[in-house]
């Protein structure tokens, strides 16, 4: 057998993503002299799909356009950029992937204030919610519960069972429901009560949807200008910092939008990070995604909170909204509102980016639905294949990790970067867009392709992967992956002596070991200036 090597594989893709994306203005002289892949031959992930070697050339192009932003603020010869492949992978289960005051990863769970009614989620019903499960024409369909099950109960003519079942009937009573229908039927039901759900599509079934057609015709790194304005200089940086004096307010849940902070925050900028008290959130993302962020309460709907934020945006580089698009706008704080902001304070030449996250992109019929991770990968193709490579032939399980949601947190970054080197040599504001469907059906991509059956039984050979079940939640599959790391790359796997590690202490949660930034510019090396933190943990202002 002859395996192409993960980071040769990372390298291909990455002149991959520089082609089909000119926005990066990454030069081949530069990929040649300045960036460099290591790492073992083989993925650490299970399946076909390469997510390792898609999420390292996503950290190094990331990288690359950092270190232009570097060239620009401190003028000097350009950096060398290293990505290791087995970091890169391993950053797929970073919401995880932590330890906090001697626990791993959801040992932690009771120790943080919880957001997401813990209690009641998890009651047997409720947790059932989210699964894939098989259909009155033998199709699969993912069910997503969001983080309150029972409106999607209640909408579908299940909200009188008691959420109190047995595990096993929890199941069966959802999989009975979803046997009496067909999967055009349940997600056109999803559509008309604005749940989240998707039919696994074959990705060609995709491509050829309205909303599939849709999202090809956007790049990847999806960035326009909005206004145009006079070139914007960068602060004054003391620290060298490659993102110095920048500041950024996120209104974010979950992972890929909160993952855009964290990632802007490894390269010195200010984040603060915006949580609604009312809305819930998954608690064990405030030991990793918080990192390097500031985290503050306002509820927007309340006039004099409102007034808050909008000072917090006037004063900010960068706006990141992590909801469907035009529920931010609805609450006041469209495209349109936050240049008005802006301006209004800093000058009708001040220049801001504004990104969108979010599932299925702003263009298009499912533009405005709602969407988790799962969903993306059911929709665009990603869980089918996945399941294929790993010998299901009559079932649909996840892929492995969260894994369009983090890569597309570093593509959302990227593109910000892009976006803060045109301010500063051409002037303007700058719209982001980063999807999740979009990055799964980059990773699908013929150009991309997946791994052949040699490579994914090599994997399998060397880790010795649990198979995944349709009910398994991404948290348990998750959990799985990581005690295989932990037995195989025990050295990988060391949080407090691992070169992968770093320790973020000194904050309300103690002592916390949490992967270290993956992309590694030797001039300016990443690194976080404050420790994860709970929601809503901070005053609301930039003077600190």
């Amino acid at each position: 057998m002859t395996v192409v090597p993960v980071p040769e594989e990372a390298s291909r893709i990455l002149e991959l993503l520089i082609q089909k994306n000119p926005a990066l203005n990454i030069s081949p002289e530069y990929v040649q002299n300045n960036i460099h892949f290591e790492g073992g031959d083989l993925p650490v992930q299970p399946g076909g799909l390469k997510s390792g070697a898609c999420a390292s050339a996503a950290f190094a192009a990331l990288g690359a356009v950092a270190d232009q932003i570097a060239q620009i603020r401190y003028g000097g010869e350009p950096s060398k950029v290293k990505i290791n492949t087995d970091h890169a992978g391993y950053f797929l289960a970073v919401v995880s992937c932590f330890e906090a005051e001697g626990k791993v990863g959801r040992a932690n769970i009771p120790h943080a204030p919880d957001w997401e009614d813990a209690k009641v989620r998890h009651q047997p019903l409720y947790k059932a919610a989210t699964a894939l499960y098989k259909t009155k024409d033998d199709r699969w369909f993912q069910l997503h519960g969001d983080l309150d099950a029972s409106f999607l109960l209640k909408d579908i003519g299940l909200g009188d069972i008691s959420p109190q079942q047995d595990p096993k009937k929890a199941t069966d009573i959802l999989a009975d429901f979803c046997k009496q229908h067909t999967a055009n039927e349940l997600e056109a039901m999803m559509i008309r009560t604005r749940h989240s759900g998707s039919k696994c599509y074959e990705p060609k079934e995709w491509l050829a949807t309205e909303m599939g057609q849709a999202l090809a015709k956007r790049p990847l790194l999806d960035i326009s200008q909005l206004v145009a304005g006079k070139p914007k200089a960068f602060p004054s940086g003391a620290n060298k910092r490659i993102l110095e004096g920048v500041k950024v307010v996120e209104m974010v849940r979950i992972i890929a939008a909160p993952t855009i902070g964290r990632t802007l925050a490894e390269f010195g900028a200010q984040v603060i990070r915006v949580n609604a008290p009312q809305l819930r959130d998954l608690t064990i993302l405030q030991y990793t995604l918080t990192t390097g962020s500031h985290t503050i309460k306002i509820d927007a709907r309340q006039p004099d909170q409102k007034a808050q934020l909008e000072s917090l945006i006037a004063e900010a580089d960068v706006f990141i909204q992590g909801y469907r698009p035009g529920s931010i706008a609805r609450l006041g704080f469209s495209k349109e509102r936050v240049l008005e902001l802006v301006h209004a304070a800093r000058g009708k030449d001040a220049g801001i980016i504004y990104v969108d996250e979010n599932t299925y992109g702003n263009y298009g019929p499912y533009a405005g639905r709602t969407g988790w991770q799962q969903i993306a990968d059911a929709a665009s193709g990603a869980s089918v294949v996945h399941s294929r490579s790993v010998g299901h032939t009559h079932i649909v399980t996840l892929p492995p990790l969260p894994i369009s949601d983090l890569v597309t947190g570093i593509l959302g970054a990227a593109s910000i970067l892009c976006g803060l080197r045109e301010r500063a040599l051409k002037g303007g504001s700058y719209h982001v867009i980063a999807s999740l469907t979009a990055y799964d059906m980059f990773c699908l991509s013929d150009d991309v392709g997946i791994y052949p059956q040699e490579v994914v039984d090599a994997t399998q050979a060397k880790y010795r992967w649990k198979q995944a079940t349709t009910d398994q939640n991404i948290w348990e599959v998750m959990d799985d992956i990581m005690d295989c790391w932990k037995q195989v790359n025990p050295d990988h796997m060391d949080m407090q002596k691992s070169p992968f590690f770093v320790e973020t202490s000194g904050g309300p949660f103690g002592q916390v070991y949490q992967l270290a930034p993956v992309t590694r510019i030797d001039q300016y090396p990443s690194k976080w200036d404050h420790p994860p933190r709970p929601y809503c943990y901070d005053k609301p202002t930039f003077d600190y």
